[in-house]
Order: structure tokens, then C-alpha cells, then sequence
């Protein structure tokens, strides 16, 4: 088992010892927004041991106790750039959520979309040790991939198990208890640049919390945002970030491909803020109360009075207090148009067009301007929606927009975590010395 397998499996750890004492903290840091949530699990509600199959059942209930949101500070396309104010905005957010909460937090589940992800697709097969399939041929047969030679320096953020193939039967998620003579499987490996995650450790370090996992926030997004067809039949999630927009592909339940661009809301918005010389928080005002993305024949008469962003007050420093909503639009659609080329280049890469069912769910903050999605039907056909997050128990309605698919997603992923790699035993082909530690680490975990 690699260290960073190692790494993963005891933040895993945290994780579970989390939801045992009844409380875990949700972070989605993104650059436009750091938003924050936590659960509340009730007693006697943990999961249980390893099973023989692979995904567990029986979902953990939870309830949301507190919440709290406030703008980014520092992070700048999913990445942080000035630790201090990232610092400062995840000690805010953490504590106003502890103080409605009642309760204070010692680990947290995270996701961001910086760290240039990529997604490589692996397989392995190997003979199986007996004729029915058990969790111990899965981990044999993992000891044969060479994960960090795949990742080639980069830093392994998930390795997720999507494709089993039993002889000659493909399309299995779960073949535990089924015979056969060889098993392989594919895996989604997602990587992302060396210290990007690191950076964001460190600043929850000093803030006094421990990480209980990392999860890539578009791959969050699409499990709040896609219903049950979507996941199976095969769908793409377009994540429309204020920093980035991120590209997940998935089929028959699992993430068969994760990617972003780095284009978001954001770029709209200084493309506002330059075209008609005001400031940045006038620029998103603007575009948040009179965006859109197709022109209509009153849009030349109806104007837009620019004010400086500050109580409201009228500009007064350049000739122009006004511009029409036609203008506006002129400005916004030709970056839109650019994220939706890229996005379409990403869906390519990924084998979207192989999908059994071609659909293609919009969600993130960016995703509500008005005329998105005729635009996208222009991109991408018919098979084109809008999405919108599921409800959540204990979430005020005010959060339950597309801008908060991701923190939600978070909260359905610690109810139901899907299986990577490393949460299944992996034999050890080392030394002595590697063999006493795996004996020490199975008495800690079993006695």
C-alpha cells in the first residue's frame, strides 16, 4: 500500500469516528463563496462493519443543525493564494455554524474544484483465488495497479472503483458472492497538482480542525443534482463555479470521468467590470439582477443605471450613469459561449458522446442566468436541464438552490460514501517491518 493510500485510508478513519461521536463539519470552499455546514447523526446510527458486498445499504441519517455562508477571501479558482484571509473566512463561517448549532466541530469534510484535476481511467485483471468473488480478491487485484506511476507526481484525490468485469460480464458494480475465473475492473483515478490540497490542510490546521476527507466539488454536485435515470442511464453534470466550471460523467451510479474548466461566474463578471468601467460588486449586482443571455426587442430600451456599489450611491466619475440591458447582454454571452465550447471539449474527451442516454444537468451559481438553457440546447440538443439540489432535513429553504448543490452533495456523500480503493485491504508484497505494522494497526482497529 502506497503512503498516499495510507494517507487517505486514515483521514477515512476520521471520518467514520466522526459520525460516531454524532457531529461532522461540511466545507465547501470555492472562490466565490465558503460555505459551511453541520450534521447532527443520532445515536446508534453508525455504519456497520465491512461487508462482503461493497455498498452499503443503509443510508445514515442525519440533520442539518447549523449553517453559515460568507464571501471568499484568498482562494482564486478553487486554490488558495493568501492562507491568512483563507484562514480568517473558514474560522468566521465555522463559527457562526457552531454558535447556531449549539456545538463545536473538530473535523471536517471538504470539497473544492482548484488543483487542475484530471481524470485517467486504469485497468487491471487478475485469476481469482476461489470461485466466488469476496472483498480479498477486490484487494488482490488492486495490488497489481501502479497508481503513482498513473499519477506521475501529482497528488491522488480519488480512485474510484466504476467498472467490474467478471469473465466475460461487464457493467458490475458489485460482484461480490458472484462466480467466475478471472475479475477485473476499471478505476477512475482524479488527480490534482501537488500541494493545492495541502495548502487547504494547513489552513484548517490553524483553525483547529482535522480533514476527514476531500471530495473533487463537482463530483459532489452531480450526487445532490442528478436524480436516479441520470446516474444510471448515464449523464454529465455541468458545474458552473464563480472560479471554474466543472465537468463530471456518470454512468450506472459511478464517475467515469471528472474535469474543469477554468472559466466561471466570476469571469462574467469582470468581463462587466471592464467593459463598462465600474467596480467589481456593481459588475455582479448588475449581472445577478439583469443578466441574461438573450437579447428580446425591449432590451435596447431598457436601461440599467450603474451606482457604485456603496448604499446605492449614483456614479459620478465618467459620462455614462446608465447602460441597456442589450449592452449588458452583448458582454455576457461571448464568455458563456467560451465556458460551453470548453465544456463541450471536456464531455468529448471524456466519451460523453458514448453515453446509452445523452442528458446534461446545469447547476452552480452561474447556471441561473436567465437564457442558459436555450443557449445550451443551441450547444447540446434537447436532453438539457436546469438542475436544482435534493431537499435536505434541517437546511434552511434559502440554501437550497443550484449554488449550494456542492455543500449538499457533500452531506449526501458522508450519508452514503461510495468506495475507493483504498477502503479495501490491499496485500502487502514488503518486508517484515511492513508486516508488523499491518499486525499492530488490525489489533488497534479490532480490540
Amino acid at each position: 500500500m502506497t503512503p498516499n493510500f495510507r494517507k487517505h485510508r486514515e483521514i477515512r478513519k476520521k471520518l467514520k469516528a466522526a459520525i460516531k461521536r454524532g457531529t461532522l463539519g461540511l466545507l465547501d470552499i470555492g472562490s466565490s463563496k465558503i460555505a459551511c455546514l453541520i450534521l447532527k447523526f443520532p445515536d446508534g446510527n453508525n455504519q456497520s462493519n465491512k461487508s462482503e458486498h461493497l455498498q452499503e445499504t443503509k443510508r445514515i441519517a442525519y440533520r442539518v443543525v447549523g449553517v453559515a455562508t460568507r464571501k471568499s477571501r484568498g482562494i482564486k479558482a478553487g486554490e488558495v493564494i493568501i492562507a491568512d484571509e483563507v484562514e480568517k473566512s473558514i474560522r468566521t463561517v465555522v463559527q457562526q455554524a457552531q454558535k447556531m448549532a449549539s456545538t463545536t466541530i473538530d473535523d471536517v469534510l471538504i470539497c473544492f474544484s482548484g488543483g487542475s484535476p484530471m481524470s485517467n481511467n486504469i485497468f487491471e485483471e487478475s485469476n481469482l483465488q476461489t470461485t466466488v468473488v469476496g472483498r480479498k480478491d477486490i484487494g488482490t487485484l488492486l495490488s497489481k495497479y501502479d497508481f503513482d506511476a498513473v499519477a506521475n507526481g501529482r497528488e491522488i484525490l480519488h480512485a474510484m472503483p466504476v467498472n467490474f468485469i467478471l469473465d466475460d460480464r461487464s457493467g458490475l458494480t458489485d460482484p461480490c458472492g458472484l462466480t467466475g475465473q478471472t475479475l477485473g475492473l476499471d478505476i477512475n483515478l482524479i488527480t490534482i497538482d501537488q500541494n493545492v490540497l495541502g495548502n487547504i490542510t494547513q489552513c484548517l490546521n490553524r483553525c483547529q480542525l482535522g480533514l476527514a476527507g476531500a471530495i473533487f466539488s463537482p463530483y459532489a454536485s452531480a450526487r445532490s443534482s442528478l436524480v436516479e435515470d441520470e446516474l444510471k442511464l448515464g449523464s454529465a453534470c455541468i458545474d458552473m463555479g464563480g472560479g471554474s466550471t466543472g465537468v463530471s460523467i456518470f454512468v450506472n451510479h459511478q464517475m467515469v470521468f471528472g474535469s474543469s474548466v477554468k472559466f466561471g461566474g466570476e469571469h462574467i463578471t469582470s468581463d462587466i467590470m471592464q467593459a463598462f468601467q465600474i467596480s467589481f460588486e456593481e459588475a455582479e449586482r448588475i449581472k445577478t439582477l439583469h443578466g441574461g443571455v438573450v437579447i428580446t426587442n425591449l432590451d435596447d430600451s431598457d436601461l440599467i443605471e450603474l451606482s457604485s456599489g456603496e448604499a446605492g450611491e449614483k456614479i459620478t466619475n465618467y459620462d455614462r450613469p446608465f447602460v441597456s440591458r442589450s449592452e449588458l447582454i452583448s458582454v455576457i454571452r461571448p464568455r458563456l459561449e467560451e465556458i460551453l465550447e470548453e465544456v463541450s471539449a471536456q464531455l468529448e474527451v471524456g466519451g460523453y458522446d458514448y453515453l446509452p442516454s445523452k442528458r446534461i444537468v446545469f447547476t452552480g451559481g452561474a447556471s441561473q442566468l436567465p437564457g442558459l438553457y436555450e443557449l445550451a440546447i443551441e450547444y447540446f440538443g434537447s436532453r438539457v436541464r436546469i438542475g436544482r439540489p435534493m431537499r435536505v432535513q434541517g437546511l434552511p429553504q434559502a440554501l437550497h438552490g443550484s449554488q449550494f448543490s456542492a455543500i449538499i452533495g457533500l452531506a449526501i456523500e458522508a450519508s452514503y460514501p461510495q468506495d475507493e480503493a483504498w477502503d479495501f485491504d490491499i496485500p502487502l508484497s514488503a518486508g517484515p517491518t511492513e508486516r508488523i505494522k499491518l499486525a499492530v494497526n488490525w489489533i488497534k482497529d479490532n480490540w
